[in-house]
């Protein structure tokens, strides 16, 4: 056996409800180290109330498929009365969807990890000012998604 480690790989299923939790899990790890979401506002932050009042809780299930005018029309509650996200927020949301899709095509279709380090050139027709949104996570993964702490 040249060649060879001796190591045996297992392959792990996951339950349904176990999907979703490191589905949603994954969507809150984008959202803090990719969109720039402070890991003390992921209840109350604009984009993730306007994330959720749309109903997108999950990563692969419900954001990636999100659209640009799906994005120019999140909304979310400013103290009771519902108003349109910020278009900063929009233009993060949009960059980093545009990104993802972009290396997914460029990988043939393997996913990658949203806790990855993103940059990102955003064309004049997105921004109207060829401007470049550059969005670098602090790579605080695991550590952030501890609940109650």
């Amino acid at each position: 056996m040249r060649g060879t480690t001796g190591t045996a790989s297992t392959v792990v299923t996951l339950s349904p409800a176990e999907e979703k939790k490191t589905d949603k899990d994954r969507l809150l790890t984008a959202l803090i180290n990719v969109c720039g979401v402070p890991y003390v506002r992921c209840k109350d932050h604009p984009i993730v109330l306007a994330l959720k009042h749309d109903g997108i809780a999950l990563f692969h299930a419900n954001f990636i498929h999100t659209t640009s005018s799906d994005i120019d029309a999140l909304q979310y509650d400013k103290g009771g009365t519902l108003g349109p996200l910020e278009l900063n927020f929009k233009m993060i949301l949009r960059a980093f969807l545009a990104f993802y899709h972009h290396q997914s095509h460029k990988k043939r279709g393997i996913i990658i990890s949203p806790t990855r380090s993103v940059e990102v050139l955003i064309s004049s027709t997105l921004l109207q000012d060829n401007s470049r949104i550059s969005v670098t996570p602090s790579m605080i993964l695991p550590r952030t998604l501890h609940h109650g702490a």
